[in-house]
């Protein structure tokens, strides 16, 4: 069991943060702050639940860092899996609430878009697509200045919840000239990448979003008022359905058929 985190600790100016990230086909974990750092992060698709605790303590380990020194910690508030949110946010909850911590929620938007401007730089536009099934994807569009050291990134465009088709609309709406590509929607929706986009590059730090940017985006969050009590905190869901009924499911492969005849 994790100790609890003495009240009256105090680190200085910079914060010392935990984030948790269970959004989709990773859970990660990561520390930061004037005592050290660490990071983990196991590619999976589901069992997250099994794993998050363990990194915690892991990484904890790794930096060095007493529990009693966490400002507040971070967690992937979506959007992504219905199941990954719910418990990366409920681990942060029970941290947050036995820690006496506040949560910073970061969406995973934001967490892509920072990690891809990392990785190549944020050219003149980063292009976040987020793969929610039901052939659906999350959009959005950061143009670069959104992407500068000591902001809080502010997309102009989305996020949004639209089939691959719009959101390629949208993006070619845009009129970018050097894109940066981040997210999965990219790889599985392929028409997301055609004509000018498909010369886009996209870094392969930037398909999944990882607790190694979220910890830093938090840090920035709690410094600029965007905590919340741990009770308060919340995932982010962009539909109330999250499953497609049998019809549904029929439609969708005899259009994806369909479509894959006329290529």
């Amino acid at each position: 069991m994790l100790p609890v985190p003495d009240p009256r600790a105090d680190d200085g100016a910079r914060p010392t943060v935990l984030a948790l990230d269970t959004t989709a086909g990773a859970c990660s974990v990561a520390v930061a702050g004037p005592g050290g750092s660490a990071g983990r992060s196991l590619p999976m698709t589901q069992g997250h639940s099994r794993h998050l605790l363990g990194l915690v303590e892991a990484v904890l380990q790794e930096a060095g860092i007493e529990p009693r020194r966490i400002d507040a910690i971070g967690f992937g508030c979506g959007p992504g899996s219905f199941t990954g949110l719910r418990i990366a946010c409920g681990v942060a909850q029970g941290l947050g609430l036995g820690w006496g911590r506040p949560l910073v929620p970061v969406d995973a938007m934001r967490t892509l878009a920072a990690q891809a401007a990392q990785a190549l730089g944020a050219g003149d536009w980063v292009l976040v697509a987020l793969d929610l099934r039901m052939g659906e994807v999350c959009f959005a569009a950061f143009p670069a200045r959104a992407l500068s050291d000591g902001l809080w990134p502010e997309p102009a465009l989305g996020p949004l919840l639209a089939a691959p088709e719009a959101a390629r609309a949208a993006f070619m709406a845009l009129g970018a000239i050097a894109p940066v590509l981040a997210g999965d929607g990219f790889d599985a929706y392929p028409l997301l990448r055609e004509g000018v986009l498909a010369t886009a590059p996209r870094p392969a730090g930037a398909v999944q979003p990882d607790a190694g940017t979220l910890v830093m985006l938090a840090a920035l969050g709690l410094r600029t008022g965007r905590a919340v009590d741990a009770a308060d905190a919340a995932p982010t869901y962009l539909r109330d359905k999250v499953a497609l009924d049998v019809g549904e499911q029929a439609a969708l492969r005899a259009a994806r058929a369909a479509a894959a005849g006329t290529r």
